[in-house]
Order: C-alpha cells, then structure tokens, then sequence
C-alpha cells in the first residue's frame, strides 16, 4: 500500500533540498505543500578574482529523466500554495480530509479524525 507523503516548501528552500522535493512531485510521489523553492538547481565554484570580487559558476546541470529539465530559476511550485507558517497545518488537514474521504475505516476512528480536522480548521 502506498502511504500519502507532503513534503513542506518556503521561499528558503533550496539545492538539495529543491532536488528531492522536485523528484518526488515529478514521479507523483508526495504532495508539496508551502511556497516556490528558491531556484537553485546547478552546482556552482565560486572563484576568487581579486581582495574584492569573487564570482560564482555553474559547473554542472541536474536533468531530472521525466521531465528533462530542472528548477533553475523558477523553483519548485507547490500542489497547494501557501505561506511557511502555515504550511504544516495546512499539510494536516489535506491528509485528514484524504483519509477521510478514502478511508473504509471503523466509525471510531473515522470520528476521530473528523474531530481532529474540525480543531484544525477552527484553529487555521
């Protein structure tokens, strides 16, 4: 059984990071939640010109074999935007409505959760 995976994003989120989270949306692997990455997709080398200036360089690319493309400079959108502050909550109540909405649970539990999302909701 395949579990729901959210992966949180800011404006902050960068390289790596981006590099994850841009694989797992793109094999329709996780749910990104929060705010456009930042951009940085190509590795750089920073170099030395002088006591006043450096300058940094790309020296590779990441081709993502879905897409054949990557983030550089436009960063990772989220499935469902919104600020980082707000991103985990949000997160949340999207996986209890999922469950909710999937679920062929007991009422018990069922109950449960719906009790969870309402204090989420009343609280966002």
């Amino acid at each position: 059984e395949v579990k729901p995976v959210y992966v949180l994003t800011s404006s902050r989120t960068f390289s790596a990071a981006e590099e994850f989270t841009y694989n797992l949306r793109n094999l329709e692997r996780a749910t990104i939640v929060g705010e456009q990455t930042g951009g940085g997709a190509h590795p750089i080398r920073t170099a030395v010109i002088n006591d006043q200036f450096y300058m940094s360089v790309p020296y590779a690319r990441a081709v993502n074999p879905i897409t054949k493309t990557n983030w550089e400079g436009v960063g990772v959108e989220p499935h469902i935007k919104t600020n980082r502050d707000d991103a985990l909550d949000t997160a949340h109540i999207d996986a209890l409505k999922t469950l909710i909405e999937k679920s062929d649970t007991t009422a018990k539990r069922m109950e449960a959760w719906e009790q969870a999302l309402m204090s989420l909701e009343k609280d966002s």
